[in-house]
């Protein structure tokens, strides 16, 4: 295969990176948005804990059907349209839940919104890969990997602050306007016609089926994938359901927009551990043997909110160090540009299947059992991931996967 030779063979165009980092920010918090009104649908709605749960969800259903698929067509179509398009759909979405519909009409919207969001974490992280220069390409995907995290301390800052004052409407609103003024600055920035935002490798139509299957049974394509799925079957529901076990309404609202914060921190941690220190598979088993030890701890905390907060800190901080981990193995394991892309088609499926069946999991667990029941899910999570992270250390890092 004939790989394009760029600038950034050697350079890394951090703006463009940036700018793509932001687009998935702004779909992350197409999760976000509902995840911090939760207590407000609860209320506005009348639909109970579990629907409602599934309303932060439903978002990831697209791409828990589409993902592969996905990273197979969207190169076919163009990263750079694919891009803009998605972000456009998503904007529209979010304006129409601003008018606050019935349950049944937001719940579609939600499905449609999942359409934006598989489409952007499809393509912005291929482009990122394909705009950064092979010394900074962990940092770059560890940056890329933040977005999740970005988006619920953003949202839960600023979009507390709306969500307050002026109410659901609004806060729909806002980031309706937020997601589209990404996209019209990404529709300016990025090239018309570049060459590294299409696919470089010729496919035969008839052959894309073949392709998605190959793609399952790759394990360069799977493992990454599966360990990031185990990931977000935790992550939008240790943001949910852990401030709300704790009691003083100040504490809570502090966690809420620290918890973030840590995870972007174990991100960024991550793509550094991955770049200088040691490969991001014995990142990911370390991130989630911590997990399960702050888990544990959790459990003989709960009298002690202090103690509690410090400790929930320490256990996303290192969920954090996952997708961290997660994204730098994307590149080091892929052993060309189409692989890349196909991986991330993947991990969107995988991804949204953790995120689709987690916060009602957990929902139903901490409505059953307490406490017990999020840290027993939470233990079933980490053994699974570990053991796929031992798995992947089988597989050597590619240096020169671009």
């Amino acid at each position: 295969m004939t790989v394009h030779t760029s600038p950034y063979d050697t350079k890394t165009a951090w703006l463009e990176v940036m700018l793509l980092w932001a687009a998935g920010i702004s779909v992350a918090m197409q999760f976000a948005k509902f995840s911090i009104s939760y207590d407000a649908l609860l209320a506005y709605y009348q639909e109970g804990a579990t629907l409602t749960g599934a309303a932060i969800s439903v978002v990831g259903v697209i791409g828990l059907i589409f993902g592969v698929s996905a990273g197979v067509v969207v190169g076919r179509v163009g990263y750079r349209r694919a891009l803009i398009g998605a972000l456009a759909l998503g904007s529209v979405m979010s304006f129409l839940e601003a008018l606050m519909p019935n349950f049944e009409l937001m719940m579609v919207c939600r499905v449609i919104e999942g359409f934006s969001q598989l489409g952007v974490v499809v393509a912005a992280p291929t482009m990122i890969a394909r705009l950064s220069a092979p010394q900074h390409r962990s940092i770059t995907m560890g940056l890329w990997g933040t977005f999740f995290g970005v988006a619920f301390a953003m949202t839960g800052l600023f979009g507390d602050i709306i969500l307050r004052h002026y109410g659901m409407g609004s806060l729909f609103f806002s980031h309706g306007l937020f997601i589209g003024g990404v996209a019209c600055v990404l529709y300016f920035r990025l090239e018309r016609n570049n060459p590294l935002y299409e696919n470089q490798t010729s496919t035969v139509q008839n052959k894309i089926l073949a392709q998605m299957s190959q793609v399952y049974r790759n394990p360069r394509n799977l493992l990454p994938a599966a360990i990031f799925l185990f990931y977000t079957c935790m992550f939008v529901s240790l943001l949910t359901y852990v401030p709300r076990l704790i009691e003083d309404e100040h504490l809570r609202s502090v966690i809420r927009t620290c918890l973030p914060l840590m995870s972007i921190a174990g991100t960024f941690l991550a793509g550094t551990l991955s770049q200088y220190v040691m490969r991001p598979q014995n990142v990911a088993i370390m991130a989630y043997f911590l997990i399960a030890t702050s888990a544990v701890a959790l459990n003989f905390l709960v009298a002690t909110p202090v103690l509690f907060c410090v400790v929930a800190g320490v256990m996303v901080l290192s969920a954090g160090m996952v997708t961290g981990a997660a994204m730098s193995m994307i590149p080091a394991l892929a052993r060309n540009p189409n692989e890349q892309a196909q991986t991330y088609g993947l991990v969107a499926q995988l991804g949204n299947l953790g995120s689709t069946i987690g916060p009602p999991s957990f929902a139903t667990m901490l409505s059953l059992f307490g406490v017990q029941g999020l840290i027993s899910l939470v233990l079933i999570f980490c053994v699974c991931g570990g053991c796929l992270s031992i798995l992947a250390r089988r597989f050597k890092n590619n240096s020169a996967s671009l």
